[in-house]
């Protein structure tokens, strides 16, 4: 009896082996694990514009909505219809992508030139930042700041937002990005904002025809 259960643990564990080969090799070149856990790069096209942004850590989530911190230390939501995380060796692995993807119409914006090509996990395990004080509201030739009271978001790809002086808005989240600027160097909203529309001068604040300077 003993000799048949050595016998039959074999047999499984043989068998569990052989299935095990079966599966990785039955997949062509489609990844069964995803091991990569690292992203140090955010495109995000708008119109003829691009906005690349190095960051330093991301967060994805169920829905199209990925979260990043850029460099500059703003923390970012983002809707992935827009954006594309990118894991790229070197700086001119990133210009030969973006040479490739864009056209003579597009407009580059690099936010900053610190980019990470470490190989480090840089993924957020969990998402403890639900704060954020500002949204960027883009259209293709603009960006408006607007300064954020409450936001909520929802499973069909919707987000509502109140602002400071109680407006509601509710639209797709591909028309806003919600941003936390509390720990960002100083400027680095306005920057990114401009990077989405091409220019400082199609940046606006809620409730000012011109850019209000970061005080």
């Amino acid at each position: 009896m003993l000799k048949n259960l050595k016998i039959n643990k074999k047999l499984l564990l043989l068998a569990t082996t052989s299935s095990l080969t079966l599966m990785l090799s039955g997949c062509g070149n489609k990844q069964v694990f995803d091991f990569n856990k690292n992203f140090n790069v955010a495109l995000e096209p708008n119109g003829d514009n691009i906005s690349i942004a190095s960051i330093i850590s991301y967060n994805d989530y169920d829905g199209t909505q990925v979260q990043f911190v850029t460099t500059d230390g703003l923390r970012i939501v983002s809707s992935t219809h827009q954006l594309q995380l990118l894991n790229v060796n070197n700086q001119e692995s990133l210009n030969n992508y973006i040479n490739y993807l864009t056209d003579s119409n597009d407009q580059v914006t690099y936010c900053d030139n610190d980019t990470n090509y470490d190989k480090n996990w840089n993924k957020e395990l969990f998402d403890f930042a639900k704060t954020f004080n500002k949204a960027i509201i883009l259209k293709d030739d603009s960006a408006l700041i607007v300064d954020l009271d409450t936001w909520k978001d929802y499973e069909d790809d919707k987000i509502q937002i109140r602002l400071i002086d109680g407006t509601y808005i509710l639209t797709e989240v591909d028309n806003i990005k919600l941003v936390n600027d509390l720990d960002a160097a100083e400027g680095a909203l306005e920057k990114y904002a401009a990077s989405l529309c091409g220019s400082i001068d199609n940046v606006k604040y809620y409730g000012s025809q011109t850019l209000v300077k970061k005080k």
